[in-house]
């Protein structure tokens, strides 16, 4: 092998690293800016410019354009930077990156486990654990990396005081129900494809 192709073979070694460790970046401004209720800038910075866009959160069903994500995620915002009782963060943690051989497009999945306080009306905040998973697409657009298919996938959500079990078999009145898309920030282009949670008497999938 000559040094020319050794050093080659070195450079794309470098590259995905780099390509790794720039995900791994996106993926932390991420959490970083919806904790901070900045959706504005999180779609302005590290969302693909693609209209195929999707993001699917959980039980809510799937927003498949830019535009209908900005309409819904961004400007009808329930809790938006400044909201007073608010705190959320949503952790990351095992990640499994992969880069696609042409070193255009990735995913990655990561265990998320976190806590939420959301203003009620009424009456004080209600403060939960919130157990999820994450699977993402990227794609590399004008040499960086930006998020394509963001799909939040729940494992658990269970007020402060209860556990997991008992929420899975005695849910409280105030949380949807599972399975059912909530249009709080807008009705999504299309229903849930696949979220389930902790409950008893199955198996996880």
């Amino acid at each position: 092998m000559s040094s020319s192709t050794d050093i080659s073979a070195l450079l794309r070694r470098i590259m995905r690293l780099e390509d790794i460790q720039e995900i791994h970046n996106i993926m932390g401004r991420r959490a970083y800016l919806h904790s901070a209720g900045r959706h504005d800038r999180e779609i302005e910075e590290i969302w693909s410019t693609r209209d195929d866009v999707v993001f699917e959160p959980e039980d809510m069903g799937a927003w498949t354009k830019l535009s209908s994500i900005k309409k819904s995620y961004v400007n009808g915002n329930p809790f938006p930077s400044g909201t007073k009782g608010l705190m959320v963060e949503h952790t990351l943690t095992t990640p499994v990156i992969e880069i696609a051989e042409d070193g255009q497009t990735a995913k990655g999945v990561w265990v998320s486990p976190g806590h939420e306080t959301f203003p009620v009306t009424g009456g004080p905040p209600k403060a939960h654990w919130s157990w999820g998973r994450y699977a993402v697409d990227f794609r590399k657009e004008d040499g960086k990396w930006k998020i394509w298919h963001l799909h939040v996938l729940t494992t658990f959500r269970t007020p402060f005081g209860q556990d997991w079990v008992e929420t899975a078999t005695k849910r409280p009145d105030y949380l949807p129900e599972e399975g059912q898309p909530q249009d709080s920030i807008g009705a999504a282009d299309r229903g849930v494809s696949f979220n389930e949670a902790y409950h008893p008497d199955r198996a996880p999938k």
